[in-house]
């Protein structure tokens, strides 16, 4: 998702550095450390910052870090991710049984039947078939709507390709509900990590009749939505922060420890270090100086990450239209410098896309072992490749806008960036652009910049949570990239799900088209995570994909 990423989401999500929330579990405890607020001698409150105001409430358009971050909160799904960062069944009462229904496979789920929203109205079947025809509706503009195919949910495809005779009819889509809480949906083909990508929020279900009521308003403020996740969105107060508090209707209440999260948006990073010190908030990551700080701390810890970040182009722009030129900014900036000296916090160069220590083929080795390296660092070649694109395009000096959001940290990154490329690639002129987070993330939907600075957090455990986002018409696609020969691999990787050795090779394939054939990005470093949290937050977990973190198994000592 993005800003993470977008990680997925993308991820991103998805072009946040350094979110303050983003960090592994911070320790262990036995239920009888979980005292609730109101029968033990202290409140089970949790203190936080954010880095970000929330972009949106709706989970068919959302695809950032922050908003996901959000949505695994307030809603849930058929499967969650629980305190061990394993997949178990939450809306669903178990696995689906699976049967061979013709060329196809029919999945079906028994719901819990205790389920509610936060405004007493049931969770049902038809609060999924809902949720996921708006997603694929020709109307809807879900970024995520390409999941549904990678799923391989029946006539999701068609639904979605604007020359087929079924485009935009979703009541064809492969969902339906055999009861109110009995959900079936039809599959043509198995997919191995269907349970990661209905764990996803795009899969969430959504209250018909409110959403309806709600119109345009829907998802904008506190009221404006309802909620069937551990906690319920009590207070927002836009670019301030906002509060969480358990939620009564949940149908799973009994384990869920904390009673109140308060939130609060705190841009910089000095700032939300004191409010730690000072006991204001309870967990804060690092980076740069700050690590070496209090890297001896006992409250200090570490966490390797699955989030990649890059550097994206506008292809229509007439410069970055140009290969050479895409290649020779892709090799001219020091990344191994960058994660060392300005982030410290276990950030590793990336010559990749798809990160190490993720996903393993059909024959035991990591996907990144097996591809190497494929767009490195190196400031001789160029200069070699940005002099050959310049004589291809007739020029001598060539402008670019550097987009980024209006962090401390991100305008640190541009400013590292725009030296190198300036330094390394004679004749090279950028200029920082730094906007709100949610004005960014506007610009780069509608292809109203240069460059970018963005970044992927896997949505599913799979390479092509990584990979899919490219092919031409994506939803996530917003550089106008196209390659024919890409697109090919990666259908063929969605359908040949069976043959998993063929399969593979088409992901490794993909990835060198991507980067090594194209340098349609420019990768930049695999995110790892500094933190400080007090020793009295328990079992606060980061997820290796999908939403970033639940606070469902969080508790708070007595201190």
């Amino acid at each position: 998702m993005r800003g993470k990423a977008k990680w997925s989401v993308l991820m991103a999500v998805v072009l946040v550095m350094s979110l303050v929330l983003s960090a592994c579990s911070s320790g262990k405890g036995s239920d009888g450390d979980k005292k609730s607020g109101s029968g033990g001698d202290y409140k089970q409150v949790l203190n936080l910052a954010e880095t970000e105001e929330i972009p949106t409430l709706d989970t068919v358009v959302g695809d950032d870090e922050v908003s996901f971050n959000v949505f695994a909160t307030v809603f849930e799904g058929l499967y969650t991710m629980n305190g061990k960062n394993e997949i178990v069944p939450a809306l669903a009462k178990g696995d689906p049984e699976i049967k061979k229904a013709g060329d196809n496979f029919t999945y079906t789920f028994k719901l819990q039947e205790d389920a509610k929203w936060s405004n007493g109205d049931p969770v049902t079947a038809n609060d999924f078939v809902y949720a996921w025809r708006e997603v694929v509706a020709k109307d809807s503009k879900a970024p995520y709507s390409y999941l549904f195919p990678t799923l391989g949910i029946l006539n999701a495809d068609k639904i979605l390709d604007s020359k087929s005779p079924m485009y935009g009819k979703t009541d064809k889509l492969g969902v339906k509900a055999i009861d109110d809480h009995t959900l079936q949906m039809t599959l043509t083909k198995k997919v191995p990590y269907y349970k990661s990508l209905l764990q996803f929020p795009t899969f969430f279900p959504q209250d018909k009749k409110f959403r309806e009521k709600q119109g345009k308003n829907y998802g904008l403020e506190v009221d404006n939505a309802v909620y069937n996740g551990p906690f319920v969105l009590e207070k927002w107060e836009h670019n301030k922060g906002w509060v969480y508090k358990k939620n009564p209707n949940y149908w799973d209440k009994e384990n869920v420890s904390l009673d109140k999260i308060n939130v609060k948006v705190v841009k910089e990073l000095t700032t939300r270090i004191n409010l730690y010190n000072s006991g204001q908030v309870d967990r804060t990551a690092l980076t740069g100086d700050w690590v070496d700080k209090f890297k001896n701390k006992k409250d200090f810890d570490t966490f390797p990450g699955t989030s990649v970040y890059y550097l994206k182009y506008n292809e229509k722009n007439k410069y970055l239209k140009n290969e050479n030129i895409r290649r020779a900014i892709a090799m001219s900036f020091d990344k191994k410098a960058y994660v060392n000296k300005l982030l410290k916090n276990g950030s590793k160069p990336a010559n990749f896309l798809v990160p190490s220590d993720f996903t393993k083929g059909p024959d035991g080795k990591d996907y990144r072992d097996v591809n190497g390296d494929l767009i490195k660092y190196d400031p001789k070649k160029a200069k070699e490749f940005w002099e050959k694109g310049k004589k291809e395009l007739g020029v001598d000096k060539i402008d670019l806008e550097l987009l980024a959001y209006d962090g401390p940290e991100s305008k640190n990154r541009s400013v590292f960036m725009k030296n190198q490329m300036e330094k390394n690639l004679p004749g090279l002129s950028v200029s920082i652009k730094q906007q709100p987070f949610k004005v960014m993330l506007d610009l780069e939907d509608n292809l109203k910049y240069d460059m970018v600075t963005a970044g992927w957090g896997p949505d599913y455990q799979d390479p092509m949570t990584f990979l899919d986002m490219f092919v031409t018409g994506n939803g996530n696609n917003q550089m106008a990239y196209s390659n024919k020969k890409y697109d090919k691999k990666i259908a063929f990787a969605k359908s040949h799900t069976g043959d998993l050795q063929a399969r593979w090779k088409a992901m490794l394939d993909a990835e060198k088209i991507l980067l090594k054939d194209d340098a349609a990005l420019a990768p930049m470093y695999q995110q790892g995570y500094a933190y400080l949290t007090k020793p009295y937050v328990k079992d606060y977990v980061r997820h290796p994909f999908g939403p970033d973190y639940t606070y469902k198994y969080v508790s708070v000592d007595k201190h």
